[in-house]
This record gives structure tokens, sequence and C-alpha cells, in this order.
């Protein structure tokens, strides 16, 4: 289930690059991944609660507020997170025209390169944890498990992905959640929706290793 959790979280990234047009890379691994998602239903899923949900309206008016935009650029000011997009873009994932398509659509500041993203949600219908309850039913999670485990073993380039995500400066992101009203605010936010947000971290810090 962690690892269906960690592929909902990279969709809308990830989504973008299975069209690249490359020699066999780490771009054709995110395509394997993306293959086994159940991608329309994902579509048909996030359209319904769209139109009729109001907990998912009001969510997506504060991530295209003033707010969430100070928490995006403030988030991709950190040094970490550009050397992890910049390792991307030079293993051939266009990773800034992937998240430029949700800062399009989001309204907010579109990110630009440098020179040199199991879950346990509180069991409720509707709602933004109605939304990730339903998606992450969705996800093949044992097909996914698997293939992450042969992508370990025969791909270079995803296991040396999955290596520069281990290293990657996680204390980067506790520094900025202590120093930003905004982003405290977010998480604040996120927990009065019954987002479990302290569980999510401990997910992502023993997904990737992180101490």
């Amino acid at each position: 289930m962690k690892i269906a959790a960690f592929v909902v979280a990279c969709l809308v990234a990830t989504s973008a690059v299975s069209c690249a047009p490359t020699t066999r890379a780490l771009t054709d691994d995110f395509d394997d991944f993306v293959g086994l998602l159940p991608l329309n239903d994902l579509l048909d899923l996030a359209m319904r609660y769209l139109l009729t949900d109001k907990e998912v309206q009001q969510t997506l008016l504060y991530l295209q507020g003033e707010e969430f935009s100070a928490v995006w650029d403030q988030f991709f000011e950190l040094s970490a997170v550009r050397d992890l997009l910049q390792y991307l873009e030079e293993a051939g994932v266009p990773a800034y025209e992937s998240l430029n398509v949700v800062a399009d659509f989001l309204g907010l500041s579109p990110l630009k390169p440098t020179s040199v993203r199991s879950l346990s949600l509180a069991a409720r219908t509707g709602g933004l944890n109605g939304l990730l309850e339903e998606a992450l039913a969705m996800m093949p999670a044992a097909e996914l498990e698997a293939m992450f485990e042969e992508k370990m073993k025969s791909s270079t380039e995803f296991k040396a992905l999955f290596e520069k995500m281990q290293n990657f400066d996680h204390k980067q992101l506790r520094a900025l959640y202590e120093s930003s009203t905004e982003v405290q605010n977010m998480i604040h936010k996120l927990e009065s929706l019954g987002v479990d947000v302290d569980h999510i971290v401990e997910v992502l810090k023993d997904f990737f290793g992180w101490n």
C-alpha cells in the first residue's frame, strides 16, 4: 500500500512523462508504473468529487489562493528540491514541464530550471479524505509493489533515482515548516480536513529511510 500511496502522490507529475520519446531510460520506468494505473477511472473520480463535493471544491480554491502560492514558491526555492529537479531533467524526465502543467492549472508561478513528490486516512465518505480513499482503493497495490521490487533490481536508472531520494536533504523541509507561516497554515488546514499529516510524514520517512 505504501507504493500505491507514493504513486498517487506523484500521479500528476509522472503522467505527463509517459509520452517522452527516448531510449530506454528513467522515463520508461515511470511509463511502466503509470501503465498499471487506471488513469481514466482516477480522472472520472477526481471530476466527480470536484463537481459535487464542497470540501474538495474548497481545497481547490485554497490551492489557487495566495497562501498556497507562497508555499509553492518557498518549497521550490529549497536547494535540495532544485537539485532533485535538476537530476530528473538530466535523466531525461521533463520535471519542470510536468510541474508547470500543475502550476498553470492552479495559477501558480511557473518553475524555471536552474542554470547548472501506506496512507492511513480516517474512514469517511466524501471530502478530501474520501477522494483519497477511493483513489487508493483503485490502485493495483500488489502489482505496483512487485514492479517497484523488480525495478530496483533491473533498472540502474530507477535505483539511482530512489537512492537520490534517500539522500534528499529532508531537513530543509522541516526548516521551511518552522520558518514559514504559510506552510504552517497549510498543514493546519489539512489537519482540519481530517488528514493525518504526521502519519504521512512518518510514511515518507520510513519509505525513503529518512532519519
